[in-house]
């Protein structure tokens, strides 16, 4: 028997311990290495903004990481695969993730592309001049489908002459995005055709939402609001950009806050409503939100004033002061400027002026039982006319109130005739829509007419206690 001594027995020992050391120098090096990996893992930004169901990766991510936490790590390397593995499958899942987003977007685009696509024939130049009219056209052939109304032909544009402001800024947006992003996209109507299918708001009643008698519309682009004149409920109702009825400023009195048959609304970019308060011989002035500010005019100062107008920055508004013809100029604070007009037959003079409208600093003025259209600087000094007496196109029996589009075309209703006719920036006749009764794309006694910032028309069909919306 081979005994060892005392000497190589405590070498030994020594030996095994520095290797079990070094061993215990390697685990805690690994484990080091292990805790930052993991650290690292878990302080990972993945950006699932876009990605659907992202709850349920980072749930899947944080139970792996609890398993590594909670669980004794017998193998280093072992721990290194399955933190390797957890987050290889967190970048595949991304990945996979991201392409189906991608593929998503991608049809989007070429549905886009698609619609898009019937214009490209069309020299459109990226100058601020520049319409989509030719594309409309061109879309709106896809839309073939006509009626016959009084030998003209009606297409349907709810697809391309778009109802909401909404759609009209996506299109806005395609063209930037997919064609030349310095198009300046603006909003053109071929009057050659109207909606197939116009919206008509509103009933017989005294109930919000209902109508007795509705005279005129005007809209507000800052909210996308639209406030409706409901004459003989004394009252003007605000709708929502859905048109859903929100709530009513006014009601019938001779009170300072009273209104008693108003004819007229207008609303500015400053956050004021004017109100034709005809039966009170005043203008009511209102904030948006429908607090009463002031009045102007009264008895004796205006006389059964029909119509009202305002400039958009608010600084000047101008009534018609229909039963002492004349149309008078007020700043936006209600202080009279001066007026101008009288009565008579001459150019420059009025027998009943009603509907009134500012455009590009002109002041147009329905002079009613003249059968025309007088055009006048805001000095009052006369630029211009259009219409003339008669029942064939183009020609008034009771021309009513007044609307210019954006591109300076002139709209204006004939109460008499039952009909809006439409005429170009420089008085040449365009067209006209509508006739005598209470189906789709008829009238009763139509008065007011409004177009907002992408060119709906909006009428008010008083006798039928309705609202188009073209």
């Amino acid at each position: 028997m081979v005994r060892m001594s005392s000497s190589s027995s405590r070498t030994d020992l020594k030996s095994r311990n520095d290797i079990i050391k070094s061993r215990n120098d390697v685990l805690k090096s690994r484990n080091d290495v292990l805790k930052s990996r993991n650290e690292d893992f878990l302080s990972r930004d993945l950006d699932l903004e876009d990605v659907d169901d992202s709850e349920d990766l980072y749930n899947e991510e944080r139970r792996s990481s609890i398993y590594l936490q909670n669980h004794t790590v017998k193998s280093s390397d072992r721990a290194c695969d399955i933190l390797r593995s957890a987050v290889d499958d967190a970048v595949r899942d991304i990945k996979q993730r991201a392409a189906l987003l991608e593929a998503g977007i991608m049809e989007r685009k070429k549905k886009v592309l698609q619609t898009l696509e019937p214009g490209k024939n069309f020299n459109i130049k990226s100058s601020s001049s520049s319409t989509l009219s030719d594309l409309f056209k061109l879309l709106d052939r896809r839309n073939s489908t006509t009626v016959s109304n009084g030998g003209a032909s009606l297409v349907d544009y709810k697809e391309f002459m778009f109802f909401d402001r909404g759609s009209a800024k996506h299109l806005n947006y395609a063209i930037k995005t997919l064609g030349d992003p310095s198009f300046n996209v603006s909003y053109s109507r071929d009057y050659a055709a109207i909606a197939l299918n116009p919206e008509i708001l509103g009933s017989s009643g005294r109930d919000l939402g209902q109508f007795h008698g509705p005279t005129a519309i005007d809209t507000d682009s800052r909210n996308n609001t639209m406030y409706v004149c409901d004459s003989m409920n004394c009252r003007i109702v605000v709708y929502s950009d859905d048109h859903q009825p929100l709530y009513s400023i006014g009601q019938k009195g001779k009170g300072t806050r009273d209104l008693d048959r108003p004819s007229s609304v207008a609303v500015d970019d400053v956050g004021q409503i004017y109100i034709a308060d005809s039966f009170n011989d005043r203008v009511c002035v209102y904030t948006t939100e429908g607090d009463w500010k002031f009045n102007v005019g009264g008895r004796g100062k205006l006389n059964k004033p029909r119509g009202v107008a305002c400039s958009k920055n608010g600084e000047i508004f101008v009534v018609s002061d229909t039963a002492n013809q004349r149309i008078l100029v007020y700043s936006g604070s209600g202080t009279c400027k001066g007026h101008f007009g009288k009565l008579g037959m001459k150019e420059g003079q009025f027998v009943r002026p009603q509907g009134i409208k500012i455009w590009d600093n002109k002041v147009y003025v329905s002079d009613s039982f003249n059968y025309r259209v007088q055009i006048f600087d805001i000095e009052g000094r006369l630029l211009g006319n259009m219409g003339r007496q008669g029942s064939d196109e183009g020609e008034f029996e009771e021309p009513r109130d007044i609307a210019v589009d954006s591109n300076g075309n002139v709209l204006v209703t004939d109460t008499r005739r039952n009909t809006l006719l439409i005429f170009d920036k420089n008085g040449n006749f365009i067209r006209e829509y509508g006739s005598q009764g209470s189906g789709v794309h008829k009238f009763d006694g139509p008065e007011g007419v409004h177009t907002d910032e992408i060119n709906r028309i909006f009428i008010a069909d008083r006798k039928n206690d309705r609202i188009h919306i073209l």
